[in-house]
């Protein structure tokens, strides 16, 4: 029983809680808002200009801002203008825009307090000029309606679409005398060499037409104008079949036809011309995420506007390489990720091309950092023909690592490997290489995409069989016969030495010989003289010599001489030697 009246008493509260949300907030459930395009249906020639008012309902509470995007299809329509006269919004933060080659036309603007309440409030008005026959629906790629609540919340409900035929209409207008001869159906077929396509944009202003003059053709009158329905009134009598206007500013023209036979006047004929002569207005180009950085691909903005024929595509090179421009066409300007770069500073040369062919260019700067180049731990210096050349490093984990071989500026070949989750990595060269002198280069692109720049040259030879046994016979031959010449060098050195030795030890012996020669002639004659002092001191004793005494004088003096003799022959048998 406690149970069950505790069910009610919680179901009771739940239902006054309702009723109170109900009552003091009703409008947090039924305000709403949409917006519309008024009218929302019709249908038009070809040529002809309409206008389509985008409306906003919010009949249960105050709106004071409103936003959004019309979307048309750009081959059946183009804008002519936009008015914002009787428009609930009094600010617009952003003035409304259109662009004829996107088929868009954005808005933005404030209703001041108290806002706008009403089933119909204008927005703004778009005036549209039928381009092409089909079916042209209007819709909005995106909007918003903020209530004047004090916190702007979004009271969008829902977005209508408007849909409008297009028709092919052919007009039978009475001429500028108010004739009265009876029209015909058969209208003439107008056709232009210098502009062949009435839905193409043309640089040309001075379109030339011609046509075939139907027979018993008595008048041609004709008309140049920016109005599709203009009556042709310039009068030609004799009839013409070509006409070539002068210079025209840019913009779309109709070109009017009419030729009148004995039947009366033909039905007029009309043919569009397209001209635009004005480049794209300047645009800037921007790097969302710095013009430096170590991605490899930078993401750039662009938006070119172009208000006659529209932006066709555009066209982005970088640097001064003769590659084909990449083509982003305009759906895919913003953001645009470039190709992946080396690193370096680059320049990005971004080309507006609108629908004649006018070109706006713009360009800018931008620097790729190189990661950390790859360190070579390990490589032959010298290998022989048909060796394998084997290289080791170190670099990023699991970076893919590039190998350029080159015979002087002649790139050989290019090798790739990977390395391991430690960043070793090892490769072996597929290419087998002639005898010469070879570099090689390496760089890595981790797995990011960024890359290094190249190391500084490694040098390998690679030498033939023939050549290493020629230069080791050289070598070891060449060795002995340094090693005999060293010795005989030595040889004749010690020789020539000993020579000169010996020369001077025989000039010195006989400056000494003869100087002996000369003190032992000296010598003998003071001996000589002694001895004869001696003799004649004998010979005055007054005892008389003994026979022995006189013998020994005798004997004395030849042994003297014969003394003297002996060493005067040897000193000059030395010197003389």
């Amino acid at each position: 029983m406690i149970h069950l009246k505790f069910n009610i008493s919680y179901f009771i509260f739940l239902l006054l809680a309702l009723s109170f949300c109900i009552l003091f907030f009703p409008f947090s459930i039924i305000n709403a808002a949409t917006l519309n395009f008024s009218p929302p249906s019709g249908s038009y020639g070809v040529g002809v200009s309409f206008s389509v008012n985008v409306t906003v309902e919010s009949v249960d509470q105050a709106m004071n801002a409103v936003s959004g995007v019309v979307s048309f299809p750009w081959d059946k329509l183009e804008v002519v203008s936009i008015s914002k006269q009787g428009s609930i919004l009094s600010l617009w933060p952003v003035e409304p825009s259109f662009s004829n080659s996107a088929g868009t036309v954005s808005f933005e603007g404030i209703a001041l307090n108290p806002g706008y309440t009403g089933a119909s409030g204008k927005i703004l008005a778009i005036t549209f000029r039928a381009r092409n026959a089909g079916q042209a629906n209007l819709s909005f790629s995106s909007g918003s309606v903020l209530a004047n609540d004090g916190t702007g919340t979004n009271i969008l409900k829902g977005l209508q679409v408007a849909v409008f035929t297009l028709t092919s209409v052919v007009e039978t207008p009475l001429s500028p005398q108010a004739e009265t001869s009876v029209a015909t159906p058969n209208a003439l077929n107008i056709i232009s060499s210098t502009h062949p396509d009435d839905i193409k944009w043309y640089v040309n202003n001075t379109p030339e037409f011609s046509w075939e003059l139907p027979p018993g053709a008595l008048e041609a009158r004709t008309l140049i104008g920016k109005s599709p329905t203009g009556n042709p009134f310039v009068s030609y009598i004799p009839p013409i079949n070509k006409k070539k206007v002068d210079e025209l500013p840019d913009g779309t023209y109709y070109f009017s036809l009419q030729v009148r036979t004995s039947a009366g006047w033909n039905a007029v004929s009309r043919y569009r011309v397209n001209i635009d002569t004005t480049p794209p207005k300047p645009f800037s180009i921007t790097f969302p995420h710095g013009d430096k950085g170590f991605a490899p691909q930078p993401v750039v903005f662009f938006k070119a506007i172009d208000n006659e024929s529209g932006i066709s595509h555009y066209d982005i090179k970088i640097g001064d390489n003769e590659e084909l421009p990449k083509i982003a066409p305009d759906t895919v300007s913003n953001p645009y990720l470039l190709t992946p770069q080396l690193p370096g500073k680059h320049t990005l040369f971004v080309f507006a091309i609108d629908r004649a062919g006018n070109i706006r260019s713009a360009s800018a700067e931008f620097t790729i950092k190189g990661i950390d180049m790859p360190i070579i731990t390990y490589y032959q210096k010298t290998i022989n023909v048909g060796d394998t050349i084997k290289i080791r490093g170190t670099t990023y984990p699991n970076s893919y690592v590039n190998v350029y071989i080159r015979e002087g500026d002649r790139l050989i070949s290019e090798e790739n490997t990977k390395s391991d989750a430690t960043g070793n990595f090892v490769l072996v060269v597929s290419k087998r290489l002639d005898s010469g002198v070879y570099t090689f280069t390496t760089r890595v692109i981790d797995e990011r995409g960024a890359q290094s720049t190249e190391t500084p040259p490694f040098t390998i030879s690679v030498q033939s069989e023939f050549v290493i046994g020629l230069v080791n016979f050289v070598l070891k031959y060449l060795s002995m016969a340094i090693l005999a010449l060293l010795v005989l060098s030595a040889l004749a050195w010690g020789g020539v030495h000993l020579w000169f030795r010996i020369s001077r030890t025989i000039a010195r012996m006989r400056h000494e010989a003869q100087e002996a020669e000369m003190v032992s002639k000296k010598a003998f004659k003071v001996l000589r003289e002694g001895v004869a002092n001696h003799v004649t001191r004998l010979k005055k004793v007054k005892r008389k010599l003994t026979e022995e005494e006189s013998e020994f004088l005798k004997q004395f003096e030849q042994k003297l001489e014969e003394a003297e003799e002996l060493v005067t022959k040897e000193i000059q048998d030395i010197s003389h030697s």
